[in-house]
C-alpha cells in the first residue's frame, strides 16, 4: 500500500514539476532561440548582425498579414509565419532599436485603411472584394519610411536582404551621392544655333538615376574624386589621367564602390568623320580603359574581342530579309544570376551590342562572380569583324561556339592592392617648370582597408536609349516606355553598392518550404516516361500519315482522290487502335505516378505516427536497461 501511494505521489509530483517546467521557460525563456534547420533559415547573417549593432537610429516596423482571408492559402500562412518570426529574431538582435507591430488589417476596417496609408497592397481574394494584405512598413525618428507592399513567395530567397536593407535604408537615411564620370554624351550634346534640332537629347538612363539619387558630374580632365562620392559609377572610360586613375585607385581601396560600364567597341562613342579618309573613322579606338586598374583589382576585360551568342542575338533585317545579328545580345531570365539580389528581380531582357567578355586573372585574390553571362552558344569575334563592315550574315555563317558561357557582367570582391605601388605618380608639366606644390595630400594606400567591392559591365551602348526604351513624345514632354530590363540593372546596382559592406555581402538563402526530393524525382521519372510515349504517338502519327500518302499515289487514276482503298481503311484502323492503345499506356503512367506519390506518402506517414514515436520509448528503455546493467 505504501508502494502504491509512494507511486502515485511521484507521478503527481512529476506531473506538477512538468506543468512547472514548461511555464518557467516560457516565461524566463521567452528570447532564447535555437535554430535547427538544415540551412539556418532563422540564423541571421554576419552582416545582418553588423548593421544592427551599429544602429543609431530608432526603427518601427509594422507587418501587415491577414490571417483571417488567408485560410485557404497555406503557403502564404507559413511564409508570413517565418516573417514574423525572422523580424522578431531581428528586434532581439538590435538591442532595442527596433520595434515590431504586428497587425491582422480586416476588411473595412479602421485597420485596414492604416495599413493603405502605409503603402500596403492589397489582394482580392474573393467576390466581396475583401482584400488579404501582406507587407511590412517602416519608419524612423524623422518619418522616413520604406514599405516591402506586398512579400512576393519568389523572393524568399531573398527575404533577409530585403528585411536589412529596409532596415538600413531607415537607420543610415543619407541620400546615397553617384559621381558619374562618362566619356560619351549622357546630358546631350552641346547647343548648335545653326541647327538646333539635331542637338542629341541627354538620355534617360541619366533622369532614372537622379530620381533615386543625389547625381555629382565628374569631368573626364578631373584629377581627384570628390570626398562626399559614395559610388563611382564610370561610362566607358577613355584617355583618364594618370592622376585621376590615382584617385580612382585609393577611392576604391579606402572603401568607395565603383560601377564600372567597360567597352571592347563602343557603338555609341562620338568618331569625327574625315570625308578624304573614311577608314580612320572606321578603325578609331573606341575601347574602354583603366589603365593598370583592371589588373591590379585581378580582372580582365579581353582586348580587341567582342562576345558572340548564336542562342540570344538580336534579329535585324538585312536585304529585307531577318537575320540573327550575333553580335547584338538579348539576354533572358536563363542568362542572369537569380542568386544575386541585382539580378533576381528582373522581369524582361537585357540588351547589349558588341559587348565584351570578362575574366578573372589567374593570379588575381579578389573573387569574381559573373552576374550576367551569355549562353554555351557563344564566342569571341574579333573586333575589326565588326568595326569595318558589319556582316551579319557572315558572322553567322563562320560562327562556331566555343560551348562555354561568358562573362559580360561581373561582380569583384575582396583584398586588393594599388595599381600605384610607388604611390602618387607625378602631375604632367610642361619641360622646364615645376609642378605647383598642392599642400599636404592624403597617405597613400598602398592595400585595401577591407574588402573591395565593385560590378563591372563589359558594355557601354546598353545605357542608350535605343536599347532600353521608347521614347514618346506628349505635348512636348517625353515619355518613356522600358522595353528591356537595362534600368532596373543600373538603380538596381546603384542601390546595392550604395550600401554597407554588410548589405552588399547578403545574399540569397534557402526557402523555407522546400519539396520531397524524392516526389520530385519520382514526378521527373514519370513525366519523362510520359513525353517518350507521347513522342512516340507523334512518331507513329506520321509514320501512318506517310503511309497513306503513299497509298494515295498508288490508286488508278479515275478514282477519286476523297474515296479511301480498303488498304487505306485497314491503315487507318490499325492506327485507331493503336493510338487507343497508346492513351491507354499514358493513362497507366500518370496513375502509376500517383500511385508512386500515394505510397511514398503513406510510408511516410507511418513512419511519422507509428514508427517513431515506438522507437524513442524502446531507445530509452534500453538506454535504462544499460544502465542498469552497468551499476549491476
Amino acid at each position: 500500500m505504501d508502494k502504491k501511494r509512494i507511486s502515485l505521489a511521484g507521478l503527481a509530483v512529476t506531473l506538477v514539476l512538468f506543468f512547472a517546467v514548461n511555464m518557467a521557460s516560457g516565461a524566463l525563456l521567452r528570447g532564447a532561440r535555437m535554430d535547427l534547420t538544415e540551412n539556418g533559415l532563422y540564423t541571421l547573417s554576419e552582416g545582418t548582425e553588423n548593421i544592427l549593432a551599429t544602429m543609431d537610429e530608432e526603427v518601427t516596423l509594422r507587418l501587415y498579414f491577414s490571417s483571417g482571408l488567408a485560410t485557404d492559402y497555406p503557403d502564404l500562412k507559413r511564409y508570413a509565419q517565418r516573417v514574423e518570426e525572422l523580424l522578431e529574431e531581428y528586434t532581439s538582435r538590435s538591442s532595442g532599436m527596433l520595434k515590431l507591430f504586428v497587425s491582422d488589417p480586416e476588411p473595412f476596417s479602421e485597420e485596414e485603411d492604416r495599413a493603405v496609408s502605409f503603402g500596403m497592397q492589397g489582394v482580392p481574394v474573393n467576390a466581396a472584394g475583401e482584400l488579404l494584405y501582406f507587407g511590412l512598413s517602416g519608419t524612423n525618428s524623422t518619418d522616413e519610411e520604406e514599405v516591402i507592399p506586398f512579400f512576393q513567395v519568389r523572393r524568399e530567397e531573398f527575404l533577409e536582404y530585403d528585411l536589412t536593407k529596409l532596415i538600413h535604408n531607415l537607420a543610415f537615411p543619407e541620400r546615397t551621392v553617384v559621381g558619374l564620370l562618362s566619356t560619351l554624351p549622357l546630358d546631350g550634346g552641346p547647343f548648335n544655333p545653326m541647327n538646333p534640332r539635331a542637338v542629341p537629347e541627354p538620355w534617360l538612363i541619366v533622369d532614372q538615376i537622379r530620381e533615386v539619387f543625389e547625381v555629382r558630374s565628374l569631368h573626364a580632365a578631373a584629377t581627384e574624386i570628390p570626398e562626399d562620392v559614395d559610388v563611382l559609377m564610370l561610362v566607358h572610360p577613355q584617355g583618364l589621367g594618370e592622376q585621376l586613375l590615382y584617385s580612382i585607385d585609393q577611392f576604391v581601396l579606402g572603401g568607395g564602390r565603383v560601377l564600372a560600364f567597360l567597352d571592347p567597341h563602343c557603338e555609341a562613342q562620338q568618331v569625327p568623320q574625315d570625308p578624304n579618309n573614311q577608314l580612320a573613322a572606321l578603325t578609331a579606338d573606341r575601347s574602354s580603359s583603366l589603365g593598370p586598374l583592371l589588373e591590379a583589382w585581378g580582372v580582365e576585360l579581353v582586348s580587341e574581342k567582342i562576345v558572340g551568342d548564336r542562342l540570344n542575338a538580336q534579329r535585324v533585317v538585312m536585304g529585307n530579309q531577318p537575320i540573327e545579328y550575333v553580335a547584338w545580345l538579348h539576354l533572358g531570365e536563363g542568362e542572369v544570376n537569380a542568386d544575386d539580389p541585382v539580378t533576381s528581380d528582373l522581369t524582361k531582357e537585357i540588351n547589349m551590342a558588341t559587348a565584351g567578355s570578362l575574366r578573372a586573372l589567374a593570379d588575381a585574390e579578389t573573387s569574381f562572380t559573373p552576374i550576367i553571362e551569355t549562353s554555351a552558344e557563344s564566342m569571341e569575334i574579333d573586333r575589326m569583324q565588326v568595326a569595318l563592315q558589319p556582316n551579319p550574315s557572315g558572322l553567322l555563317e563562320s560562327f562556331l561556339p566555343n560551348g562555354t558561357p561568358l562573362a559580360v557582367a561581373a561582380r569583384v570582391s575582396g583584398p586588393a592592392k594599388s595599381a600605384y605601388p610607388d604611390g602618387k605618380p607625378a602631375a604632367p608639366t610642361p619641360e622646364g617648370e615645376v609642378a605647383p606644390d598642392e599642400g599636404a595630400s592624403a597617405p597613400h594606400r598602398s592595400a585595401s582597408e577591407a574588402n573591395i567591392n565593385l560590378v563591372l559591365i563589359a558594355d557601354a551602348d546598353m545605357l542608350e536609349d535605343r536599347w532600353w526604351v521608347n521614347v514618346q513624345n506628349f505635348f512636348g514632354n517625353r515619355i518613356a516606355v522600358p522595353s528591356a530590363n537595362n534600368a532596373d540593372l543600373v538603380i538596381n546596382v546603384l542601390d546595392n553598392l550604395s550600401g554597407s559592406n554588410d548589405l552588399i555581402g547578403l545574399r540569397s538563402r534557402a526557402r523555407f518550404n522546400r519539396p520531397f526530393d524524392r516526389v520530385v524525382e519520382i514526378r521527373r521519372d514519370a513525366e519523362d516516361r510520359f513525353r517518350n510515349k507521347e513522342q512516340a504517338l507523334e512518331q507513329k502519327l506520321r509514320e501512318t500519315e506517310e503511309k497513306i500518302s503513299g497509298l494515295q499515289s498508288q490508286k488508278e487514276g479515275g478514282v477519286s482522290s476523297i474515296i479511301l482503298s480498303p488498304e487505306q481503311q485497314a491503315e487507318i484502323e490499325a492506327f485507331r487502335a493503336e493510338r487507343l492503345d497508346t492513351r491507354k499506356e499514358l493513362r497507366d503512367v500518370k496513375h502509376q505516378l500517383k500511385q508512386d506519390i500515394e505510397r511514398l506518402g503513406s510510408r511516410l506517414k507511418f513512419l511519422n505516427i507509428f514508427i517513431l514515436p515506438l522507437v524513442l520509448p524502446a531507445l530509452i528503455a534500453v538506454l535504462a536497461l544499460m544502465r542498469a546493467r552497468s551499476r549491476a
